[in-house]
Order: C-alpha cells, then sequence, then structure tokens
C-alpha cells in the first residue's frame, strides 16, 4: 500500500516525469503551469475512503482560477 505522500508524488511530480514535463509541470513552483486542485483537507492526511467525498475548494489551470467554492 502507498503512503499519502508516495500517491500524491505518483500523480504530481512523478507523472510530469514520466511525461516529460518535469521543467513546467508536477509541483507549484515559479515558471511551472500552475494547474491545482485544493481540497477542503489535507489529501495526505485524509484516510484514502474518505477522500471521494472531499470537497474541492479551488482549481486552477493554466494560473486561472476555474473553480472556487463559496464559504
Amino acid at each position: 500500500m502507498l503512503s499519502g505522500v508516495e500517491a500524491l508524488s505518483g500523480y504530481t511530480i512523478e507523472a510530469a516525469r514520466v511525461a516529460g514535463e518535469a521543467t513546467v509541470a508536477g509541483r507549484i513552483a515559479p515558471g511551472c503551469r500552475a494547474d491545482l486542485t485544493g481540497f477542503a483537507a489535507d489529501p495526505v492526511e485524509t484516510p484514502a475512503a474518505e477522500l471521494p467525498d472531499l470537497p474541492v475548494r479551488l482549481t486552477v489551470v493554466g494560473g486561472r482560477v476555474v473553480h472556487e467554492a463559496d464559504g
């Protein structure tokens, strides 16, 4: 079983590396595409069974906010 950190790394940093996009994707840093999702709780600390129901508070694509939850 993967830890939360290993799972997060697998679909961010490692996915970008495998796709040949490690210099522009997979992390939040200057010069990288600003594609990210902000959840209502830390997905690394949230029990796996609760992740599907974790509310999305913010979605940013290409540096532009495309979803922002009320409240």
